[in-house]
């Protein structure tokens, strides 16, 4: 007879925690805490950028219909074209910052902005409107409130004659624009390219400078460009806009995208060597087809973006 016997087994003691694995974990928590918390300051930044560039983009296509809607590309918004101003219809400028272009002065060339860019006629100025045309006001400024339950109070800019302005708005983008019709003198019905630049905006609304405008020479190198400048800041980064300037001011100038740039022995303070988008028309319309002929262009260092437009003038 086989007898079935239990054996009664106690139960396994429960392994606990030693204080190695609890110092293991804490290492790992802190080690994911800190990526975490660099990552923050980053992904802040890249917000702030895709931010700007979607309200530049909503800024350019406002621009864009807001050109059509004050006629702004008509015929009668250039300078009339005289013997004593044979280039008046050559490059028109607006904005309150490309409005400034005619009178930016002597450029590394030899040669005069003027001889390039024009301002608007009286009608094409009254047109424009105010600064304020060229502005997206899309975010107000509020002032302190008189206590914490009251709503904020409407922040106002102030005239020089002590009075109440407009309503203030924050710093953003703005934006100017150059039209270039394809003859001269402009007419009725013919083509030309409407080029609308967006800006981050700084400082007051009734007058923007063209302090963050830079004149650079480039030389052709091989299959790239050498500038004059070193490379710091923003000023030259890849696909940014740069406008280049003729060496004969009977070409017009041109808008041109830098597709690369990068120096030859960083981080030491080289010059910076660029290669351009349609690098071939850039060769063309500077005359730098050869290596050693220079060119000069003019950099913007708070440019976001450039939109270039076939439109009919009318």
């Amino acid at each position: 007879m086989q007898l079935a016997a239990t054996i009664a087994r106690e139960p396994a003691p429960l392994r606990g925690i030693t204080l190695l694995e609890v110092l293991i974990a804490c290492g790992l928590l802190v080690i994911g805490l800190s990526t975490m918390a660099a990552l923050l300051p980053a992904s802040s930044a890249r917000l702030a950028q895709a931010s700007l560039a979607d309200r530049a983009g909503v800024l350019a296509s406002n621009a864009l219909a807001d050109s059509a809607n004050r006629c702004l590309v008509a015929v009668d918004t250039f300078p009339t074209v005289s013997s004593t101003n044979p280039l008046a219809g050559r490059t028109l400028a607006i904005g309150s910052l490309l409005g400034q272009l005619p009178g930016f002065g002597v450029l590394p060339s030899g040669r005069n902005a003027n001889e390039y860019f024009t301002g608007p006629s009286d009608e094409g100025l009254r047109r424009c409107g105010s600064p304020r045309t060229f502005l997206l006001e899309d975010e107000l400024q509020y002032g302190p409130s008189p206590s914490v339950a009251s709503a904020p109070s409407n922040a106002f800019s102030s005239s020089s004659d002590g009075s109440t302005g407009p309503r203030q708005v924050r710093d953003g983008v703005c934006w100017g624009a150059t039209i270039t019709p394809q003859l001269v003198p402009p007419a009725v019905g013919g083509a030309a390219v409407l080029a609308i630049a967006v800006f981050k905006r700084s400082g007051t609304i009734a007058s923007e400078e063209m302090k963050d405008a830079m004149p650079v020479g480039v030389t052709r190198t091989n299959s790239f460009y050498e500038a004059d400048v070193l490379a710091s800041g923003p000023l030259l980064r890849p696909c940014t806009w740069v406008l280049a300037i003729p060496a004969n001011p009977s070409t017009a100038p041109r808008w041109f995208q830098v597709m690369s740039s990068w120096t030859f022995e960083p981080p030491a303070a080289q010059t910076t060597r660029l290669i351009f988008r349609n690098q071939q028309d850039f060769e063309s319309a500077t005359g730098t087809g050869s290596t050693g002929s220079k060119a000069t262009i003019l950099a913007f260092e708070d440019l976001l973006r450039v939109d270039e437009h076939l439109v009919t003038l009318n």
